[in-house]
This record gives C-alpha cells, sequence and structure tokens, in this order.
C-alpha cells in the first residue's frame, strides 16, 4: 500500500492564517467592546478572560477525545462552524451581557479544539528536520496572522467596535472553507520513523518546556496593563504602541532563525536561554530607568516567548507522534497561561486594591517565576543523573 502523503502544508498554513486572525481579532477586540460598549471595569475583564483561559485550557486538554472514532476534518469544521457563530453572536444580540458571556466562552472553546487538530495536520507524516521545518512555517504563519487586530481594530473602532466580531466571523468562515481541502485524517505517523526522530534528551526537555510554556503567557499578562505607564515613566511619548509591540518583531525574529537553523534542538542551552530571556526580559522592562533599558527588556522577553513556543511545539508533536493529543496538552499549557496571567491580576487587587494591584500582580509572578524555575530545573538534574549512571 501506498504511503500516504502528510497534509498539503499551503492549505494547513491558509487555515492557520486565517484562524489566527479570526483569533486575534476575537481576543484582542473582544476586551475593547466589554469596556467601551458594555461598562465592563478592568476587574470584570480580568474575570472574563481568566474564565475563558480555564475553558480554553479544559477544551484543548479533552480535544483528543473528540477525534475517537471521528475523522478530525469534521471536528475541526464543526469547531470552525461554532465559532464563526460565536463571533457573530454579539451582532445578532447586540448589548445583551448574556450573548457576549456565550460568545466569549464558545469562542474560546472553539478555538481550544481547532489549534490542536491544525497542529496535528501540521506535524503527522513529518519527522525530524521536515516537521521542524513545517512547524517554522507555522509559526511565520500565525505570529503576524495575530498582528492584524493592531492594524485593523483601530479603523473598526472608529466606524462601530463590534466591527471586530464581524471580521473575526469573516476570518473563521474563510477557514472554514479552507479546512475543507484537508483529508478526512492527517497521516500515519510512521513508528519507526518517529521513534528515530525522538532524541535522548526530548522527554525530559519536554518536561522542562512544559513549565516554560504557560509561564510565557503569563508574563505577558503581567506586562500588558503596566507597559504605558513605565513606557511615560522613561520618557517615551507617542511611540509608545509601537515600542509596545516590539517585543512580538522580536519574537518573529527568533522564530526566523530558528527555522532556517538546526543548532537549537536537542539542548538544554535553548531552555536554559529561553528561561533568562522571560525572567530577564521581565526584570529589564520593570526595573529600567531609561527607554534603550525598557526596550531592551522587551526585546529579550519576545526572544524568550519565541525559543519556548517553538521548542515545546516542537518537543510535544514529536513526542507525541503528531496526533491531536499532543497538540491538545500544548495548547491547553498556553491555556493555563490564559488562566493564570488574569487569575494573578484578579489576587493583586483583591490583595491591594485597584490603585495598587499591578504592583501586587507583579510580586505574585516573581513567586510563579521561583516556582517554575525549580520544576524547570527538575527534569535536567534527572536527565544528567541519567546519563552518569549511563
Amino acid at each position: 500500500m501506498d504511503r500516504q502523503p502528510p497534509a498539503p502544508l499551503f492549505t494547513v498554513l491558509c487555515v492557520t492564517f486565517l484562524g489566527s486572525v479570526g483569533s486575534g481579532t476575537f481576543w484582542a477586540g473582544l476586551f475593547f467592546v466589554t469596556a467601551s460598549r458594555y461598562g465592563f471595569t478592568a476587574f470584570a475583564n480580568l474575570i472574563l478572560a481568566a474564565v475563558m483561559g480555564a475553558v480554553y485550557a479544559l477544551c484543548a486538554r479533552l480535544v483528543g477525545r473528540l477525534t475517537h472514532g471521528r475523522a478530525p476534518r469534521r471536528l475541526l469544521s464543526a469547531t470552525l462552524a461554532i465559532w464563526t457563530g460565536a463571533s457573530a453572536l454579539p451582532l445578532l444580540a447586540p448589548g445583551s451581557v448574556a450573548a457576549l458571556w456565550t460568545a466569549a466562552l464558545a469562542g474560546s472553546a472553539a478555538a481550544a479544539a481547532a489549534f490542536p487538530v491544525v497542529e496535528s495536520y501540521l506535524t503527522a507524516g513529518r519527522h525530524g528536520a521536515e516537521m521542524r521545518s513545517a512547524i517554522g512555517k507555522f509559526n511565520l504563519t500565525w505570529t503576524p496572522a495575530t498582528a492584524v487586530p493592531l492594524l485593523v481594530l483601530p479603523l473598526l473602532a472608529r466606524a462601530s467596535p463590534p466591527g471586530s466580531f464581524a471580521l473575526s466571523a469573516a476570518a473563521t468562515a474563510l477557514a472554514w472553507l479552507a479546512a475543507q481541502a484537508l483529508p478526512p485524517h492527517p497521516a500515519p505517523h510512521e513508528p519507526e520513523a518517529a521513534r528515530a526522530a525522538v532524541g535522548p534528551e526530548y522527554p525530559a526537555l519536554l518536561q522542562a518546556a512544559s513549565w516554560l510554556l504557560p509561564f510565557s503567557y503569563v508574563v505577558s499578562a503581567t506586562l500588558a496593563p503596566v507597559l504605558p505607564q513605565r513606557l511615560a515613566a522613561v520618557g517615551v511619548g507617542e511611540a509608545k504602541s509601537l515600542l509596545a509591540a516590539s517585543w512580538m518583531a522580536m519574537r518573529f525574529l527568533v522564530l526566523l532563525v530558528m527555522w532556517r537553523s538546526n543548532f537549537w534542538h536537542g539542548r538544554w542551552g535553548t531552555l536554559a536561554a529561553a528561561s533568562g530571556a522571560l525572567g530577564g526580559g521581565l526584570a529589564l522592562v520593570l526595573l529600567a530607568h531609561s527607554a534603550p533599558a525598557l526596550i531592551a527588556g522587551l526585546l529579550v522577553y519576545g526572544a524568550g516567548m519565541g525559543l519556548t513556543y517553538y521548542a515545546s511545539l516542537y518537543y510535544a508533536m514529536t513526542i507525541g507522534r503528531g496526533a491531536v493529543d499532543a497538540g491538545g496538552n500544548f495548547e491547553a499549557l498556553i491555556g493555563v497561561g490564559y488562566f493564570l496571567g488574569p487569575f494573578l491580576g484578579i489576587a493583586g487587587q483583591l490583595a491591594a486594591g485597584p490603585a495598587r494591584g499591578s504592583a501586587a500582580t507583579v510580586g505574585l509572578t516573581w513567586i510563579l517565576a521561583v516556582a517554575v524555575a525549580r520544576g524547570a530545573v527538575r527534569p535536567y538534574l534527572r536527565a544528567r543523573k541519567a546519563r552518569q549512571r549511563r
């Protein structure tokens, strides 16, 4: 029997781009609309974000079970259809808080179910260098797609703030159309090639990366509310929004370098650099007394984000043999970050009040950083002991 080839990469990347535009617009536009049209306070938005993160993590963790006995393409089509409907719901029921919450939770659940399936189509049937290259192209597709809202939302806000939901619905509807060109199932992942592609350190590296991945998103959630004040404190004026997004440009650059290179996988130094960049970038941003130092902190943090994301996805899909379950576990860790970030914001405000809530949240993030560092080091120590026994 002829070997089934991997899913067409161009089709997978089309679904990725359109789904990422829909996701980025939905998440970014949602909190703007809740504040401007529904009167949500910053605290209420934190609660909404935390619940959405919890739903995302839970649904991503369980999505693999939904593919048992079902064609993954059918599941992907269903989740994209639900996502499209969720995006359109606030437009169909304007002013309804219940409709808004329903849209937020349904959209979060659908996104959590859709991306693990896409990641399975991306990696199943690909091994080693071929998988790393495919993941690189995937990363260079979704990162600019999530930047689209930064360009489009200000224009939509002038015309109609809920217009972000219309853009999200249109993007996910187009993603549904593109998904119909995928085969019913991802390609089989050949056992012998899969075993050969797993380096001896990969399982321990995946365990360490599983600590860093959610923490990277917690740092993002911690920095977002304090960046405007920090930039103003070091004398940055009109270029605030541009400089605040500089970490995204560095993340893209790091992802590009990792795609075109081969030195980083299977090495503990990559995750050590990622860990140092996440913590060091956070420290620089919070403690900088000049604009160059603060910008350097953002760039260092962006490098940590890129290193962490690429390595985590590669180890997850290599060890998980390109299965939907493997993508689900990866996305669930991101969901944990989506939850913990606003949860720490809620805890900070409850502990110190609205005026000093950001400072308390930063303190809680540092406590979490210590726990993450300890958790990430343990797999390395166990792997080193195992090498010494051999």
